[in-house]
């Protein structure tokens, strides 16, 4: 009798476990399920897209917005890629035009922007400190909100998530690699 009792506790279990294992298995759903409440419920972060484009490109692109925000500025201010990120301007002092060029390093922040590191300063023939050179830019030309120009550490960072697009839309850099001509966005568009 003992058998018989041991025999069928053990069926029992067998079939507890079997009932379980099939209700897991039809209410699992696959990994790369998402549920309509997930969505409903869920924060909207937007869909973002990669873009890649090349150094000719995002001058373009970088000129545009700056000029487009300094539209009423006297003082032209231009941003050129190449081997590194230049910024050129014209400072006039006692009627002379002083052509002022800063080379800086780019380097991708976490949170997307762009900051750029001073490599070197040119103001016509002198030699000024590029510590100098920046604040006489910060202090000379009324820049974008999203140019943020920091002389003491002698950096300039481009708040690419700052920048004014259409509404829901926004940008953050990936990398930034000049040497492969290789610049990668990402362009976020928000529901």
């Amino acid at each position: 009798m003992r058998k018989w009792r041991l025999a069928f506790f053990a069926l029992l279990a067998l079939n507890a476990l079997a009932l379980v294992g099939a209700v897991l298995y039809v209410t699992t759903p696959p990994k790369d399920y998402t549920s309509y409440q997930a969505l409903e419920n869920g924060p909207a972060a937007g869909n973002t897209v990669v873009v890649n484009t090349t150094k000719a490109d995002f001058e373009g692109i970088a000129n545009t917005y700056i000029q487009k925000a300094m539209k009423d500025q006297p003082i032209p201010l231009a941003l050129s890629v190449a081997d590194d990120v230049s910024i050129s301007t014209e400072l006039t002092v006692f009627s002379v035009t002083l052509p002022i060029l800063m080379k800086f390093e780019p380097l991708v922040q976490e949170d997307g922007n762009l900051l750029l590191e001073q490599k070197s300063v040119e103001v016509g023939m002198l030699d000024i400190p590029p510590e100098s050179a920046l604040k006489l830019l910060r202090d000379s030309v009324d820049l974008p909100d999203f140019m943020e120009v920091m002389p003491k550490d002698e950096e300039v960072v481009l708040k690419l998530t700052e920048i004014p697009l259409d509404d829901g839309i926004s940008v953050r850099a990936s990398s930034f690699n000049l040497k492969d001509d290789d610049i990668r966005l990402l362009v976020t568009i928000e529901p």
